[in-house]
């Protein structure tokens, strides 16, 4: 499975819905919405628009974050949990990877996360290869 149908997964495991809406003055939120019977609903709205497909399992992950994070506000706090839960949930499968880059480019992390990435994968390579010696 891939990162895309990863995230797809998660998404209909969670029941979140996801909306696309290229009216959207941004690329992407996250909402949760109450019903007209006292319930609610976890949303995610794409706009496809700002956001191409390649891009999509980083920013559909990232906004399922904020959802999973009980987000309810926008703080430069909760953007940096979001980009991290969203990295470490596309590195679970690694080991095909041969840079930062090409994990990068594949699930559609922008390049001002290079260090956010770094960051996270580094430990998770390095704990791959100390097993791979043992």
């Amino acid at each position: 499975m891939n990162n895309q149908e990863k995230v797809w997964k998660l998404l209909e495991d969670l029941n979140i819905v996801v909306i696309y809406n290229d009216k959207l003055q941004r690329q992407a939120l996250s909402a949760v919405v109450e019903d007209s019977t006292g319930g609610s609903n976890r949303i995610i709205i794409i706009n496809q628009t700002l956001v191409p497909l390649e891009n999509m399992p980083y920013f559909l992950a990232h906004e399922a974050a904020h959802l999973i994070l009980n987000h309810t506000h926008n703080s430069i706090k909760n953007e940096a949990e979001a980009n991290r839960w969203a990295i470490k949930f596309l590195a679970c499968d690694i080991d095909h990877i041969r840079s930062y880059v090409e994990f990068m480019q594949l699930n559609g992390i922008p390049n001002r996360l290079v260090d956010t990435v770094k960051d996270v994968i580094t430990p998770l390579v390095l704990s791959r290869d100390l097993n791979v010696v043992e």
